[in-house]
């Protein structure tokens, strides 16, 4: 296992140590992944029964992946592709239906209404399922009748049932906005003219109720995500930058902006696309040959400045510089091996797997990097008889699962393509039963401080030949995820799972053991 120690603040005063690890060894060669085309997937029963329009999700807009498997962005109405024919999909795993949400007034979209309203979009969804995006309110293209929206299936059928889309407030002063970005805090990112707000959102039995005070994040901001703990990463003109609240006051301070830094005085370009629970941020630097380079950054010590060895001190973060918080991914420090190429990093998980698309000469690749495997082509982890090419990894959740952009060989035309992990494991999940619990810490107490084949994921987790302290770390880390074996159905109680108390008690014993050195 690979593990990052991490500092990060969790209001004022306070400090946490964020451990990291991957999801599971990788497989020893052959596929990783099951891929499947989402491009014409079948409607829920309501959106037939409504007459509603289907969503071809080719050219797809991907917005992003919840830890459900859920997925959203915008989707197809009609076979011209129109701009006004676009609206936000809900794709549900559990019945493999991609549902048509339409816009806050009630527009699906159907082409043979030439009255219906501009683009709408779906940017972002949470792990409860709410969907946030922008609405287009009236006919046309433009952008000044743009509404924030906000999506939840509160009856559960997979689609838009009436009641269950709402128009958000525009943020203070702003004549138009939309919604990006929702996370399991229910906070929610509104961009609009006047800037982008970080808004507290509550939903209880189909009403929205939203507080007046809005924090201001920046007064001009694009491609923002944010984290559960509310901290925002976004592009502002040409350089990227990620807002921590440091003091807890809820108010974007100048010590609490951190800068991605220039890889050039002569190209001043940076930029950020994502932030995980973990703080750690993806994005890219433009070099002086003007390629993009994408990086990882991890505030190790805490001081949220990208710290690096700054050999002639002209305040450039130059390519023969090196820093022990950012991951370059360039030439064969990367994985990849050209030096020619544009390296873009999209997405990151909370176990630190990243995601994005390489670019040169000869196309676009999709990959995915883990600190196990390093980086990957994720054209070389399926079978090799699918039938899109894999241009562009765009996001990726908790369970390794991954949003991508397919085309087909000499076509124009993207797809929407979900990969999942083949036997996809829960980290910490040593017995392969879906649950953390009892069992996978005795397999852990079981081979303590013994040496074991290196990447065995039975009792040894991280990987690394040794069943020590960070094995037990990762077990105790995901205590009570996931279903224990012999779960009641959905609805009905579940009987008593037994929690970690007198475990961690252990844990803290055995953390007090010097670590063994690993032969």
């Amino acid at each position: 296992m690979w593990e990052t120690s991490k500092v990060s603040s969790a209001g004022a005063g306070s400090v946490v140590l964020v451990a990291l690890s991957v999801l599971s060894a990788p497989a020893l060669g052959g596929n990783e992944y099951d891929a499947v085309t989402l491009f014409m997937s079948a409607q829920p029963a309501f959106d037939i029964a409504q007459n509603r329009p289907g969503l071809e999700l080719r050219r797809p807009a991907i917005g992003a992946i919840n830890n459900q498997g859920q997925l959203t962005g915008t989707g197809d109405a009609g076979g011209n592709q129109l701009a006004q024919d676009t609206r936000p999909f809900f794709y549900d795993p559990s019945e493999a239906t991609t549902a048509n949400l339409g816009d806050v007034t009630g527009d699906f979209a159907d082409p043979a209404n030439n009255s219906r309203n501009g683009p709408s979009n779906g940017m972002d969804l949470n792990d409860a399922g709410w969907v946030v995006g922008v609405s287009s309110t009236t006919p046309g293209t433009g952008t000044t009748d743009d509404r924030p929206l906000l999506f939840f299936d509160q009856d559960a059928n997979h689609a838009n049932s009436p009641g269950e889309m709402h128009e958000l407030n525009l943020n203070p002063g702003a004549t138009l906005g939309k919604a990006l970005r929702v996370n399991n805090a229910n906070q929610v990112l509104i961009d609009g003219d006047t800037g982008l707000y970080r808004a507290d959102i509550s939903l209880t039995a189909g009403v929205v109720s939203e507080p007046s005070a809005r924090s201001l994040v920046s007064a001009t901001a694009s491609f923002p995500d944010m984290n559960d703990s509310g901290e925002v990463s976004y592009i502002s003109g040409n350089a990227g930058f990620v807002w921590r609240d440091l003091d807890g006051d809820d108010f974007a301070d100048a010590n609490e902006i951190a800068q991605i830094p220039f890889m050039d005085a002569t190209i001043t370009n940076s930029t950020v696309f994502g932030i995980n629970n973990a703080g750690q941020v993806v994005g890219t630097m433009r070099n002086s040959q003007a390629r993009d380079i994408g990086f990882i950054w991890t505030d190790i010590d805490g001081d949220n400045i990208v710290d690096w060895d700054d050999n002639n001190a002209n305040g450039f973060f130059e390519a023969n510089e090196t820093s022990n918080e950012v991951l370059r991914f360039h030439g064969d420090h990367g994985g990849i091996g050209s030096t020619a190429g544009n390296t873009f990093v999209f997405d990151i998980n909370d176990s630190g797997m990243a995601v994005g698309g390489y670019f040169d000469s000869s196309g676009r690749r999709a990959f995915v990097y883990d600190p196990l495997s390093g980086m990957r082509f994720l054209d070389d982890l399926i079978d090799v008889s699918f039938p899109l090419d894999l241009r562009e990894a765009d996001a990726i959740n908790n369970l390794g699962q991954i949003a991508v952009v397919g085309r087909a060989p000499s076509t124009i035309l993207d797809q929407l393509v979900l990969l999942t992990p083949l036997a996809a494991a829960i980290n910490g999940d040593l017995d392969g039963d879906g649950f953390v619990g009892i069992s996978d810490l005795n397999i852990v107490l079981g081979n303590w401080n013994q040496n074991v084949p290196p990447g065995g994921v039975l009792a040894d987790p991280s990987g690394d030949g040794f069943v020590g302290i960070d094995d037990l770390n990762t077990v105790l880390g995901n205590w009570n995820t996931g279903v224990p074996p012999g779960s009641p159905p959905p609805g009905e109680a579940l009987g008593n799972v037994p929690e970690p108390g007198s475990v961690v008690l252990l844990g803290v014993g055995l953390i007090g053991l010097r670590r063994r050195p690993r032969g």
